[in-house]
């Protein structure tokens, strides 16, 4: 068997960080993973597109793979989805409280005379 029928194999680390050019000349993103689809028995490169969205770039439209991998086909590249905003937390209520009506300090609810007078609470 010679050389040159033989397969060979390339580990999936070799396409990380690589970046993805389309037909077009447009840069897509860079590959971040290589996903398998074991019961179709599919290979998918997993790329970080420049709008932060992963695309799946199915392998058959992988054209040639150098210093950068090539596609046989233009990418249209989804935009990111849109940031919703997050309503503001409701405010923290203050715990109950209970005014001295002597000397009109402050107390909690819960206290039966002032804690700065002695004055009796209601």
């Amino acid at each position: 068997m010679s050389q040159s029928s033989q397969k060979k194999f390339v580990p999936s680390q070799r396409f990380r960080g690589m970046q993805v050019i389309d037909v077009k000349g447009s840069l897509v993103g860079t590959v971040k993973d290589v996903g398998i689809s074991i019961g179709e028995k599919d290979i998918s490169l997993i790329v970080g597109a420049k709008t932060g969205v992963d695309v799946e770039i199915p392998w058959s439209n992988v054209q040639s793979i150098e210093d950068v991998i090539l596609l046989n086909k233009p990418v249209e590249i989804p935009a990111p989805a849109p940031m919703v905003p997050q309503p503001p937390p409701p405010p923290i209520a203050a715990p109950p409280t209970s005014v001295c009506p002597n000397c009109k300090h402050v107390n909690p609810a819960h206290a039966k005379f002032c804690a700065k007078c002695g004055t009796k609470l209601g």
